[in-house]
């Protein structure tokens, strides 16, 4: 009956740290959670699903790096989100099709 305290223990302790992230990210001025928009180690912008403390599709170097598939140069790199600040009118046109954000 321990072991499973201390399981139950770990899962919320991690629960708690990914909702933390996750809200540091968004107050840090990230569209994470949610589809966020990236940028390829080669300079090529387009939109993800990212999620702090989680991916399933990617391979994760650290909280806001990860490595995998740039759905726009069809190449495999590494891949930072973009803070909505650093994004363009140019960017958001190609991004969002010109709906506001």
């Amino acid at each position: 009956m321990t072991a499973l305290w201390v399981v139950v223990a770990v899962l919320v302790v991690v629960a708690v740290l990914v909702v933390a992230l996750n809200l540091w990210a968004r107050r840090a001025g990230y569209q994470i959670p949610g589809r966020s928009p990236v940028r390829c180690s080669k300079g090529h912008l387009f939109l993800t699903t990212w999620v702090m403390g989680g991916s399933l599709t990617k391979v994760r170097l650290g909280p806001l790096t990860r490595w995998g598939h740039c759905s726009v140069g069809r190449h495999w790199a590494t891949m930072r989100p973009v803070k909505d600040d650093e994004l363009s009118d140019k960017d958001r046109t190609t991004l969002y099709g010109g709906a506001p954000q």
